[in-house]
């Protein structure tokens, strides 16, 4: 731990990168594995912690893509996606889905429903997704979907991402 630190980004100086990382860090975030499919049909999909829901009437959320992503040009393309939220006991495929370069869904039988987008079993909730608007926001992209399809099972407790790590969270 450094200790707390007070960052100005109003300046014209290069913020610092790595205490606004730390201090978003700070912030407890679920983990979910975005999927969705390319141009091609085939199944893509990524580990991420920018979730959030935006509406109930309509049912929206977001997810947020790093504008260099992989997955993007298929999430831009396929109109549509699904959120897999994580469980604590799925920790090892979202290492899996976070891995550059690999067969991410090596093992995996993902089912579909609405759309054809992959939806991965056993997670806490899904959520299926066309997207309804695309908003640039400096290195990411923001994706507004419609919900279309949701499963949920509570009876598990999540999996969280708090200060660079996995995280375990009790609940009663």
């Amino acid at each position: 731990m450094t200790g707390p630190r007070t960052i100005d980004l109003t300046g014209e100086a290069a913020a610092d990168a790595r205490a606004l990382r730390d201090a978003f860090g700070c912030f407890t975030t679920g983990v979910t594995i975005v999927t969705a499919l390319d141009e091609g049909g085939r199944p893509v999909g990524f580990t991420a912690n920018s979730f959030a829901s935006v509406s109930l009437d309509p049912p929206l959320a977001l997810i947020c893509v790093g504008a260099e992503a992989s997955c993007l040009p298929a999430l831009n393309a396929s109109g549509a996606f699904v959120v897999n939220v994580l469980h604590v006991d799925q920790q090892a495929l979202a290492a899996q889905f976070a891995r550059r370069g690999a067969d991410r869904f090596e093992g995996v039988t993902p089912g579909t429903w609405h759309t054809g987008a992959p939806v991965l079993p056993g997670c806490m909730a899904n959520f299926e997704c066309r997207t309804e608007q695309s908003i640039d926001a400096g290195d990411h992209r923001i994706l507004i979907g419609r919900i279309l399809k949701v499963h949920h099972d509570a009876d598990h407790e999540p999996l969280v991402y708090l200060r660079g790590g996995y995280r375990r969270v009790h609940t009663d």
